[in-house]
């Protein structure tokens, strides 16, 4: 009985356990509707409009750091983007220090049916077209 226990129970509550340490991660949210100042633990915003998701990536990086300063990660955290347009600003600036682990990953993703667009433009208006079919726009910031 003992070796039926050393050879196949205890193997298989090792293998439970670990799956079920990587089933309960913490969940930020990001969405347009979001407020970097939020937790980012609620998909929508509260009623109070108090707390909700996070506006952005960067913002989701930020809040990340934020758990992470205390010391390591106890459980994987995973970044879940709703559907909509979102516009950078600036690049999003990943570390080292934002990586997770192997038994604490860091996932930023998509939400459940969602396809978020990220968009790092912006638009140009008032061409012109000049001599010899070269079009122009005056760019006020350049």
């Amino acid at each position: 009985m003992r070796s039926i226990f050393k050879r196949y129970i205890c193997p298989a509550m090792v293998i439970i356990l670990a799956a079920w340490s990587f089933s309960s991660a913490a969940t930020l949210h990001v969405a347009p509707t979001g407020n970097d100042a939020w937790s980012g633990r609620l998909a929508e915003p509260n009623a109070d409009r108090t707390d909700g998701p996070l506006a952005t990536l960067a913002g989701a990086r930020d809040a990340v750091r934020k758990l992470k300063a205390p010391g390591p990660l106890s459980e994987p955290v995973q970044i879940q983007v709703a559907d909509g347009v979102y516009v950078l600003n600036e690049p999003l600036a990943l570390t080292p220090a934002d990586s997770g682990s192997a038994t604490c990953p860091i996932s930023y993703e998509a939400a459940p049916s969602a396809a978020p667009r990220f968009n790092g433009g912006r638009p140009i208006m008032g061409f012109t077209r000049g001599a010899d079919g070269v079009w122009t726009a005056q760019v006020p910031e350049v």
